[in-house]
């Protein structure tokens, strides 16, 4: 009786190792992996999708702009000399409006970012700040005209002096505040003939910098009061209840699945990738992406951050990204970027033959040239056109992010990008007749966060109970292969195992007499 229970017992704990390992192997890691999409996929249960449809803090915005010190030099042929003001710093609220959900696993939604100008985090400055900077809308319209009809551009230049007041030369003075969001009138009424063109061509195809004025008079330039008067998209992204791997990618922007009536039917530069810089897949430490990919609505395109490896951060484990020379190289040294050539920026170049910039004409409308500040990763060519004041230094200008590998979740990331346009010698043009042609740049931002303390908590207490699931599987895996061995040796004591025939040594069995050696013998 006891050795039939022993037997039962050993049998038992067979079977409790095997259906451990399986678990722990198995078992465990999927239902770990099922719970972690049911939260961070983006669905109504999920803890994710609130923080998701309305950040729960707000993004840090930063502009720093170029001033320019020597205007009059520069209007005599001198070389630029520029001073970095910065930063001016804003909270970007961020909230989506879901539209719809799609039968392919996608939501599609209307993105709202609102911007409240930060006076503490600004310090000493002021969006009363006095600048000077190069006149972005003007340069935009005259180097226009100039690359579609050149004979054309004195007699545009006379329309354009009473469109801007003061048009004396290339250059804008003016105080942060209008700059940026209140915005610079410029006036419709006038008595040149080619003004009713200027104007009229605004009215039917005005650029998002531009907004008319109440009486219909003129309009008001600004860099970013667009972004806090109208919502973006509608964008198309996917949910990851079906595929996690999916989680976030953009598949449509205002109806479009590719890019390519910007870009022209050029794949490669059309394709929309990855998601809107908010949300990311969990990582499978076995499949890590050597690129994190991001669409950009600003630059119609798709920009991507290499990895560099694994980092510790607020003491979590985190995969570190970085964007690469490659994202804005020259088509010489990544063939795949000639798609981004479309239209001559200057008489030397077009927008890919320098290392670190991108013309934003196709996706604009206007002959605006983007890159990293201070022309971080671009050409050296680019540097020497200045006397002083643009220095790229990569802790400062660098595109980076840390990633969460186990919820996708960004710890820390700044995407920073600068915005210049060409200022060129046109001899017919009396405020360009003398100045050096160049690419100027007007200012650069910064957009991104560092998760408050309140959700890095959340984090560590998420992955302190995930380490507490992974302790107890093996735990249950060796509590199990314990009690087999215990179990194996209560077997072998009952003696119910088979005996082992027990033979003498080799040694023994030559030098020891046979049992039947007596048989033959002679008595």
């Amino acid at each position: 009786m006891l050795g039939k229970r022993t037997k039962l017992f050993f049998v038992i704990s067979l079977g409790a190792v095997i259906f451990s390992v399986i678990l722990a192997t198995w078992g465990f890691p999927k239902i770990i992996s099922n719970q972690i999409q049911k939260n961070v996929q983006l669905d109504n249960s999920s803890a994710m999708f609130e923080k998701w449809r309305k950040m729960p803090m707000p993004l840090t915005f930063k502009v720093y702009v170029f001033n320019v010190t020597n205007a009059e030099d520069i209007n005599a042929g001198a070389r630029p000399t520029l001073q970095e003001i910065g930063p001016y710093v804003y909270k970007e609220y961020r909230e989506r409006t879901v539209l719809s959900y799609g039968d392919n696993d996608t939501v599609k939604y209307m993105l709202k970012k609102t911007f409240v100008f930060d006076k503490e985090a600004t310090g000493a400055l002021s969006e009363d700040d006095d600048i000077v900077v190069i006149n972005f809308s003007y340069m935009a319209a005259i180097l226009t005209v100039q690359d579609m009809m050149p004979s054309l551009a004195g007699v545009v230049n006379g329309a354009l002096e009473q469109f801007f007041t003061n048009l004396k030369d290339p250059f804008l003075r003016v105080k942060v505040k209008d700059l940026f969001f209140d915005g610079l009138y410029v006036n419709c009424n006038g008595n040149h003939s080619a003004l009713g063109l200027v104007c009229g061509k605004l009215k039917t195809d005005a650029p998002p910098t531009m907004r008319p004025a109440e009486d219909g008079s003129g309009f008001y330039f600004s860099m970013f009061s667009h972004m806090n008067r109208t919502e973006t998209g509608p964008y198309e992204m996917v949910r990851g209840r079906e595929n996690i791997k999916e989680l976030g990618h953009i598949v449509s922007y205002k109806g479009k699945t590719s890019m390519s009536n910007r870009w022209g039917r050029d794949e490669y530069c059309g394709r929309l990738n990855g998601s809107d810089g908010s949300i990311f897949p969990p990582i499978d430490p076995s499949d890590v992406p050597d690129k994190l990919y991001t669409f950009e609505p600003e630059v119609c395109r798709s920009l991507y951050a290499s990895l560099v490896g694994k980092s510790s951060i607020f003491n979590m484990t985190a995969y570190y990204y970085e964007i690469s020379r490659d994202a804005l190289a020259a088509k010489s040294a990544n063939p795949n970027n000639k798609c981004f050539c479309k239209k001559n920026w200057s008489a030397n170049h077009d927008g890919c033959l320098l290392m670190g910039v991108l013309n934003l004409m196709p996706c604009q409308d206007a002959p605006a040239i983007a890159s990293l500040p201070h022309f971080y990763l671009g050409s050296e060519e680019l540097l020497e056109y200045f006397d002083g004041g643009v220095s790229p230094d990569k802790e400062k200008h660098n595109t980076f992010l840390y990633l969460e590998p186990v919820t996708g979740v960004v710890l820390k990331g700044f995407r920073r990008l600068q915005f210049n346009i060409e200022l060129r010698n046109i001899p017919t043009v009396p405020q360009l007749a003398n100045v050096p042609t160049g690419l100027f740049p007007l200012l650069w931002i910064e957009e991104g966060a560092v998760l408050p303390d309140s959700v890095l908590d959340e984090l560590r207490e998420s992955h302190t109970l995930l380490s507490y699931v992974n302790a107890v599987r093996w735990i249950l895996v060796a509590i199990s292969v314990a009690a087999l061995m215990c179990s194996a040796v209560a077997v072998a004591r009952s003696g119910i195992l088979p005996a082992w025939p027990r033979n003498s040594n080799s040694v023994s069995f030559i030098l020891s007499p046979h049992p039947n050696s007596d048989i033959n013998k002679v008595h």
